[in-house]
């Protein structure tokens, strides 16, 4: 960028720096971006510098113009300049605050909206954990889906949320595969419970430090986001999978294996819903109906649609 002004100004053509940011949903810790405006002798041309196409990008934010900095500071040193952003419908309430008076604008205004913007990202997240474990009591109670631990699909599908599906899936079974087989060899040394689960943990890290350091080498920058994996969670599960493998064989691994990762990409569907998003980020007071909704479905003691297919044939 520095060069293509100092360029520009050895030719005699206006140009300047404009600084912004792209406006992605959920996004924190964002450094603005740099794009060159040039004057053309009737209007101003934004370029894209790196690769060189016309006009401004589509969801980017306009900051700044020209060369001046976004931060002045005295008397200290590595200073730095980064957004948080987040999508967010303005609701009545917002509205009804302004006509307020001042004295109640502080009690109206006692909710999630009071919080920074980074605080809201990280809450819009946290409030659809509640919407995947209701699915995942919905798909247990009533259809008898085997999963490795009761809430992990959650933690998968949040997962899979910041990560992608796709790509969050491939990584999930990569490391799983890996893990599965290191914890064969490590059950070969007879070590304790304690340290067994902490050479896991070890092993998990090593695995998600590797897979980051190939994907950015091979140019897959989706794959640099296997660090939004819980590593304690995935240790766990590596544990639980191979202490079924030795007690009931691989099948039981793939029949709670794929469990898990179906319950994971249905609550990942639901939870990815926009009207889902909206109506928890918006209307937090809902989790109390599914608060609700949860104690009814705790007090079903039927048959599972698991069960009745499996013993059709005594309906028979």
């Amino acid at each position: 960028m520095d060069v293509a002004l100092l360029v520009l100004a050895a030719a005699d053509i206006p140009a300047h720096r404009i600084r912004g940011l792209y406006l992605e949903d959920d996004r924190r810790r964002l450094a603005p971006e740099d794009l060159l405006e040039v004057y053309d002798g009737k209007r101003w041309v934004v370029f894209e510098p790196t690769t060189g196409s016309p006009g401004v990008p589509k969801n980017f934010f306009i900051w700044q113009r020209g060369g001046k900095s976004l931060l002045d500071v005295e008397g200290g040193r590595n200073s730095q300049v980064t957004f948080s952003v987040i999508s967010n419908d303005v609701p009545a309430r917002d509205v009804s605050m302004l006509s307020t008076s001042k004295e109640k604008e502080a009690l109206v205004d006692f909710s999630i909206y009071s919080l920074p913007i980074e605080q809201q990202s990280i809450f819009k997240l946290i409030l659809l954990v509640p919407v995947g474990a209701l699915v995942v009591v919905l798909l247990r109670v009533f259809v008898g889906l085997r999963t490795s631990g009761t809430f992990m699909p959650v933690l998968l599908a949040i997962a899979f949320i910041e990560t992608r599906l796709l790509t969050g899936l491939s990584i999930f079974i990569l490391i799983l595969i890996l893990g599965l087989w290191v914890r064969f060899y490590l059950s070969r040394l007879n070590l304790l419970l304690v340290a067994r689960i902490a050479a896991v943990v070890v092993t998990v890290v090593i695995l998600m430090g590797a897979i980051s350091v190939v994907s950015y080498k091979l140019g897959i920058e989706q794959a640099l986001t296997v660090t939004f994996f819980p590593m304690i969670i995935l240790a766990w599960t590596i544990e639980r999978m191979s202490i079924v493998w030795e007690e009931d064989g691989p099948y039981e691994v793939v029949v709670q294996a794929g469990g898990s990762l179906l319950v994971a990409v249905i609550a990942w569907w639901v939870m990815t819903n926009r009207y889902i998003e909206h109506w928890t980020f918006n209307f937090p007071e809902l989790l109390l109906v599914l608060l609700g909704f949860i104690l009814i479905v705790g007090n079903y003691t039927g048959f599972r649609l698991g069960e009745l297919m499996r013993f059709r044939q005594l309906v028979k």
